[in-house]
């Protein structure tokens, strides 16, 4: 369609085309036109919302919008959203299965989890970073295997980074406090930022700045027995977040 931003998102919920199927289909604006960063972020609140039978009309739809799409870049035909619609249409009433349950595919009562304390032998290291306008805040908290605190800190910084930089540095204040108490057991660090544990794992190809930082930090591990970050939910790191945001809001 000429868009600048080729993404998942854009070809299935925001194309042209692909709106104007749903449109057809019955699917209200509101399903449509709320904004999301990621495709799935958008599928996992509509099953939230729908049943299993909305949702396999839903998905068979996007296939044929994806088809669609396919078809076009690679053999030059394109059909009418109303062509698209009806062959959706028609594949859902062929291959029905009747389904009589009408709860949500992921249920909206979740259960919160919760920090858990490291294995027999282990230290769990948390972390994380807030960032504002004009400032970072950052915090750690050391705990042992029966969940006893022994140590950790935080602080700011008075300068823009953007989050996975501040995230990055909170990181390495984590180390530095580890190493400023003279733990040299098994430890796991611990944070709620999937794209730093990514980054950490795939170093072979990165040559960024924050790239060669983490490498920094990586080769820091040396200093312990073990060492291993790991990624956790938010709510298992809320101790370290409640720390950076408390750095944050105090700093003068």
């Amino acid at each position: 369609c000429g868009a600048e931003s080729e993404t998942l998102l854009h070809a299935l919920k925001d194309c042209p085309t692909s709106r104007t199927v749903l449109s057809i289909g019955g699917w209200s604006r509101s399903f449509i036109s709320k904004n999301y960063d990621h495709c799935t972020v958008w599928l996992e609140d509509l099953m939230r919302i729908i049943d299993k039978r909305a949702m396999t009309d839903l998905m068979t739809t996007l296939w044929n919008c994806w088809n669609n799409r396919n078809n076009y870049i690679f053999r030059g035909q394109e059909e009418e959203a109303q062509q698209i619609w009806e062959r959706a249409s028609n594949l859902n009433k062929e291959f029905r299965i009747c389904n009589m349950l009408k709860e949500p595919l992921l249920s909206n009562n979740i259960v919160e989890k919760k920090w858990k304390k490291p294995p027999k032998g282990f230290i769990k290291i948390n972390f994380d970073a807030t960032v504002g306008e004009n400032r970072i805040g950052y915090g750690t908290i050391i705990r042992d295997e029966e969940g006893l605190v022994l140590g950790g800190g935080g602080g700011f910084k008075e300068f823009r980074l953007s989050v996975e930089e501040a995230e990055c540095m909170a990181f390495e204040e984590s180390i530095n406090v580890a190493r400023r108490l003279k733990l040299k057991e098994h430890v796991l660090f611990e944070t709620d930022h999937v794209g730093l544990v990514n980054r950490l794992n795939n170093l072979d190809n990165d040559v960024t700045v924050i790239g060669v930082r983490i490498k920094e930090c990586k080769a820091a591990f040396n200093f312990f027995k073990s060492a291993k970050l790991i990624w956790t939910e938010r709510s298992c790191n809320n101790v370290a977040h409640l720390l950076c945001k408390k750095m944050y809001s105090e700093a003068k």
